[in-house]
């Protein structure tokens, strides 16, 4: 009695802590990552299971089936080793007393059961004799796309593996699982918790799921012309971004490099003189400060003026003489540009510097973004404002250049850039939401559009001709800015590059293009109207076609032998069936624009019967069936 006392009241706490050593498995248990996505839900990163089948040697010999065992896994290709040589290599290990040897580090989900299959039909299973260890791993939609804006993980500190880079970086806090610890009974042995250990309450401790505001099949689309024109031009490198010039979203981006060691991103994180594609945010300035018009004459003479000893020229020997502020931007007329810009007082000119969002970071959701270095106006010598005006002697860093330029077009509003939409749980409660964020209005409406149509004039007959696409409304600016090293221009050097949006009337896109370096047989193709203007173009053929953008020309439509069918405007009625014979969905959608009637569309490809005869008067119809083929 005594002794029962002693233990149970004076000595259980020692009695306790024993068993507890014995019977008490501390289990860590992790969260999973979370998933990153495109806009439509497209997986971009995520994670999966993976396994390593291992053998514990010192138990393996004692135990005859394990021989079997391991036979089976061989013949199956579960094990990639000869079955004799890697058991008489087993057999040694166990005689020395090893307790582990990797079979194979890659089985996935589906060979994992086929393997727990095979250890139990040999009764092996949970005895860790041949047993798997689990881990996760993280995977990559279409690396070569997405490397650069979605980024990766890796080790930064100890061992446990974080965003290193890109958006796994930026989000890390929301994309990172849980961990918690937890004290459960056991067969210590096995790993097994015991059945008396009691229910234990589920904890979600997975990461969240970020959703971009890219567009896989946009990124496809940059991409894939982006990449030709590298090709073709032989530059060092070329990156473009496409953007929503409405709200700031970022629907795709590009980037290729001759020099795979740097793995910073250019789009965010590197500054570069932007050359002409900055003019129209000068003119616009100019003319919302009433100090020019669209049609103010500049005489550019011969081509040249001179600035504090140090001589301007033109691109082109063919501008000079009397031009109008459309057509120097139309022309690219650098002297023109000094000459706009000396109507601005230094500390003007910096102030819309300011405004434009040159001065600061945009924002933008991504890591390590540039900070521009701003120049006191004390100290501009008597020469930066007029190389500012044509975009040299200003560094910029790509995004910041998209984003002011968007305030061009968009009606005169500064917008910050982002790439994610939303964070959501796993369960799909949206958990942070990002709307368009206006920064600052600096641009009336009315300018907005007079620079809209300015630029539109350079695609249809300036230097972004090679832009053009027939019956589609498209602005832009080309540029080319001379390459500086070490503090000095390199001839013959150039970071050439286009600017450009559509449609003209409401852009709902704009792109932003540059190659670093192009080659050419001659000069001129080193110029941006060459080397990126034609990506612009390419892009706007492929964007309108998969976001059915309609031609906005649609006059060049023939029907019935005349020469023009023009869309319906000013609730004009359109008063007889036109015979729709051959034409596209797209097309008959936009001779029916604005009328009540609905048109019912069946199949692919053009018109091939028409449930209104050609000529019949459509005063009482309702609605037409037209059948494709």
């Amino acid at each position: 009695m005594f002794r029962m006392i002693q233990i149970q009241l004076f000595d259980s706490e020692n009695y306790k802590e024993a068993i507890n050593k014995q019977v008490n498995v501390e289990r860590k248990e992790d969260g999973e990552r979370g998933n990153i996505y495109d806009s439509k839900g497209k997986g971009l990163a995520y994670s999966i299971n993976m396994y390593e089948l291992s053998v514990d040697p010192k138990r393996f010999i004692k135990v005859p089936e394990a021989a079997d065992a391991l036979k089976e896994l061989v013949d199956k290709k579960y094990i990639k080793d000869n079955y004799k040589p890697l058991l008489n290599t087993i057999n040694k290990l166990g005689k020395e007393e090893r307790r582990y040897k990797r079979l194979n580090r890659n089985i996935d989900d589906v060979e994992k059961k086929e393997v727990e299959e095979i250890l139990e039909k040999y009764q092996l299973k949970r005895k860790n004799i041949i047993f798997l260890s689990g881990r996760k791993e993280r995977r990559y939609y279409k690396p070569e796309q997405y490397f650069f804006l979605v980024g990766n993980i890796g080790f930064k500190k100890g061992t446990e593996k974080e965003g290193v880079f890109g958006i796994e970086l930026f989000y890390e806090k929301y994309l990172k699982g849980d961990k918690i610890s937890r004290i459960i009974p056991s067969i210590r042995s096995l790993g097994i918790g015991l059945p008396t250990s009691g229910a234990r309450t589920k904890v979600n401790l997975d990461g969240m799921d970020i959703y971009l505001t890219i567009d896989n099949d946009l990124q496809y689309i940059l991409n894939d012309e982006m990449e030709k024109q590298f090709k073709k031009t032989n530059s060092e490198e070329a990156y473009a971004v496409l953007m929503d010039p409405n709200n700031g979203k970022i629907l795709a981006t590009s980037f290729f490099r001759k020099n795979k060691k740097n793995v910073a991103n250019p789009i965010f994180q590197s500054q570069v003189e932007p050359g002409s594609i900055f003019k129209p945010l000068v003119i616009a300035a100019a003319i919302q400060e009433k100090k020019i018009k669209r049609n103010t004459n500049f005489d550019i003479g011969n081509g040249t003026i001179t600035r504090y000893k140090h001589t301007i020229k033109e691109s082109s020997r063919s501008v000079k003489g009397l031009l109008t502020t459309e057509e120097i931007l139309k022309k690219s007329s650098n002297v023109g540009m000094v000459l706009i810009g000396d109507r601005f007082t230094n500390e003007e000119f910096d102030n819309y510097l300011e405004k434009f969002g040159l001065y600061d970071k945009t924002g933008v959701d991504y890591p390590y973004e540039k900070k521009p270095r701003r120049e006191a106006v004390k100290r501009w010598n008597g020469l930066k404002k007029s190389t500012m005006t044509f975009g040299q002697g200003i560094a910029v860093t790509p995004i910041q250049m998209i984003t002011a330029f968007s305030a061009v077009i968009n009606g005169g509003t500064i917008y910050q850039p982002y790439l994610v939409d939303k964070i959501t749980d796993k369960d799909g409660l949206v958990i942070r939401r990002n709307v368009p964020i206006a920064k600052e209005k600096i641009l009336d409406e009315k300018v907005s559009k007079e620079m809209r149509m300015i630029m539109e004039s350079a695609v249809l007959e300036g230097t972004v001709k090679k832009a053009h696409v027939d019956d589609y409304r498209i602005g832009g600016k080309t540029g080319t800015a001379q390459y500086s090293e070490h503090g000095r221009y390199v001839r013959h050097e150039y970071l050439s590059s286009v600017m450009g949006f559509f449609p003209v009337d409401k852009p709902k896109y704009i792109l932003l293009a540059m190659f670093f370096k192009p080659q050419g047989d001659v000069l001129y193709d080193k110029y941006g109207g060459t080397a990126a203007a034609p990506v612009l173009g390419a892009v706007v053929r492929r964007v309108t076609k998969l976001k059915n953008i309609y031609s906005q020309r649609i006059e060049n439509i023939k029907i019935e032998g005349k020469k023009s069918l023009k869309n319906i405007e000013n609730n004009e009625e359109l008063l007889i069936m036109p015979d729709l014979k051959g034409l596209s969905a797209r097309e008959v959608l936009e001779i029916f624009k604005g009328s009540n009637i609905k048109i019912e569309l069946n199949g692919v490809g053009v018109v091939e019967t028409q449930s209104v005869e050609p000529q019949k008067e459509l005063t009482d119809i309702k609605k037409i069936k037209i059948k494709l083929n």
